[in-house]
Formats: C-alpha cells, sequence, structure tokens
C-alpha cells in the first residue's frame, strides 16, 4: 500500500513542476513580446525625433535664414 501512495505522490509532483514551467515559459514569452513591441517604439520615436531635428536644423541654418530675409 505504500509504494502505492509514493507512486501518486511522485506523479503529482511532477505534474506540478509540469504546470509550473509551461507557466513560467508563458511569462517570459510574454515578456519578451513586451519589450519587443516596445524597443520597435522607440526606434520609432528616435527616427521621428531624428527627423524633426533636421527640420529644426534647416529652419535655423544660416542659408535658410538668408532666403528667408530676401523674401
Amino acid at each position: 500500500m505504500k509504494p502505492r501512495w509514493f507512486f501518486i505522490l511522485i506523479v503529482l509532483y511532477f505534474t506540478a513542476i509540469s504546470i509550473f514551467a509551461v507557466s513560467l515559459r508563458s511569462a517570459n514569452n510574454h515578456i519578451f513580446y513586451k519589450l519587443y513591441v516596445l524597443s520597435i517604439e522607440q526606434n520609432r520615436l528616435k527616427q521621428e525625433l531624428w527627423q524633426k531635428q533636421l527640420q529644426v536644423e534647416n529652419l535655423i541654418s544660416p542659408a535658410s535664414i538668408s532666403k528667408q530675409l530676401d523674401y
């Protein structure tokens, strides 16, 4: 009788460990996806900032200012 309970306990233990491992993997995938999306958003914002910086530099460049004064 005792070996039977021991076997059931071992099966329950490995089942619990397997469920825990699957839940950790799912959480890991979710966090990786969030980091990936945030990285893409950060790169997009960097490109947008770069474009705005170029626009400002074109507006304040000496050649641009002299063109605006000529008109």
